[in-house]
């Protein structure tokens, strides 16, 4: 069985800061593998739900007793130490205010997954406020993940697993042979505990509301309004208003669990899912209602199938947005849609198609019509080369290489001698 080792370039922002640190995001997302691998570290606790901590690192392995812990914390840290905290938001304020004490002694890394984390931080009564240095953790950065990936797969393969594989805990359900079969029947039963955790400390009637929003919205719904008027008509919140469900997905876009993208010239943003399985799974159940019974894979497949072509087109967006340094836009009217669009100080700097099966010079032809007016550089991403130079073909191992590290692939005005290049690296074609 394969095992992906993903290396994150946060690790290195981490180890870069010489004060103290917090590293915060949901439950899953790699948090405690990226620490206890990749971020120096002499002494790791983990505070348990019950409030105990434990530590594999010194004689002293368990702590029942709040002030004993804080006591050998701040030893260690006035001896120069690093220590990490894991789950550090499971403390009271009064342990946390004796620790905080140290400063600036030391290296303190703390992580937290839990909604009350950033309260933590920036409340008016914290004592972490102005001491550390917070830093979110996400999905798997596209770059990171496809220079890991491309290791142990070929780049159709690498590409094809990434929307999936960006969210850390599918890695355990992956397998060479039915990988997909695998997640589908992992979903029903991974995504309802993820987000019951990232809830746990909230309210029943506030955990209710922000589950529906992000079921409406993984579900396909994407207009404010309308997603108000759902929520009041199970009399889930009070009004039908867009002006009270705007804060609560705002909130979830800080945790990590939304996106916001910016319509291309328009002031509207489209609201959607970060995590590939997650929307998944709110997608098939809306359709056949997989939280409730067991589906077959045959049954779900065809819609699988078109869910991942949209998240390949995703990951690619982010991708191209990381690469570039720029921001990921929408361009979707009722009579154009656009694959991909990266603006860098809100021009146009990228704008391409994915075409993730069999394209033809025709297809070439149809997208440059649709971005005629658009001046920027300009992709056609395929499974296999297509002897243009009206564009820049970009093929799987093309987008690997770029990933690696090797930005300067095929340019319009180079289009034969790059596909020349990129026929030395045979891409897979997809079976089935």
């Amino acid at each position: 069985m394969v095992q992906f080792i993903i290396k994150r370039t946060e690790a290195e922002f981490i180890n870069g800061n010489p004060g103290w640190s917090l590293i915060f995001g949901r439950r899953k997302v790699g948090k405690t593998f990226m620490v206890e691998h990749f971020v120096k570290h002499d002494v790791y606790f983990s505070v348990n739900i019950d409030r105990t901590v434990r530590s594999k690192d010194i004689e002293m392995g368990f702590f029942d007793n709040l002030d004993t812990f804080s006591t050998v914390v701040i030893n260690l840290l006035r001896k120069g130490r690093t220590c990490v905290i894991d789950e550090f938001q499971r403390l009271p304020l009064r342990t946390l205010e004796e620790i905080a004490r140290a400063h600036p002694n030391g290296r303190l890394i703390l992580t937290g997954s839990s909604m009350r984390t950033t309260t933590k931080i920036i409340g008016n009564n914290s004592p972490l406020l102005g001491i550390v240095l917070p830093s979110r953790l996400g999905l798997v950065r596209p770059k990171d993940l496809l220079s890991s990936l491309s290791g142990a797969l070929p780049p159709f393969r690498a590409i094809e697993l990434a929307p999936v594989l960006r969210d850390p805990w599918t890695m355990q359900t992956y397998a060479e042979t039915a990988f997909f079969e695998r997640l589908v029947g992992s979903l029903r039963l991974m995504v309802p505990v993820l987000i019951g955790e990232i809830f746990m400390d909230e309210e029943r009637s506030l955990t209710q509301v922000y589950a529906s929003i992000l079921s409406l919205i993984g579900a396909g719904h994407h207009d404010t309004w309308k997603i108000a008027q759902i929520l009041h008509s199970k009399r889930i919140i009070k009004t039908g208003s867009s002006a009270n469900v705007l804060p609560y997905m705002n909130n979830m876009v800080e945790m990590g669990l939304l996106e916001r993208t910016r319509q291309y010239g328009k002031r509207a943003h489209i609201y959607s899912v970060v995590s590939f399985p997650m929307s998944l799974y709110y997608y098939l159940d809306s359709r056949y209602e997989i939280s409730s019974r067991e589906v077959s894979y045959s049954e779900v497949k065809p819609t699988v199938e078109s869910q991942l072509r949209l998240g390949i087109e995703g990951f690619l967006a982010d991708l191209f947005a990381e690469e570039l340094g720029g921001r990921k836009e929408l361009i979707k009217d009722f009579d154009r849609e656009i694959d991909l669009l990266v603006t860098v100080r809100n021009r146009p700097k990228l704008v391409g198609e994915v075409k993730w099966g069999r394209a033809t010079k025709g297809d070439v032809s149809y997208f440059l019509s649709k971005v005629e007016e658009l001046k920027c550089r300009k992709v056609f991403v395929t499974l296999e080369p297509i002897d243009t130079d009206e564009v820049e073909v970009l093929t799987p191992g093309d987008i690997v290489r770029m990933a690696g590290g090797d930005s300067a692939g095929p340019r319009k005005g180079r289009g034969r001698r790059a596909l020349r290049r990129s026929r030395k690296v045979p891409t897979p074609r997809r079976k089935g």
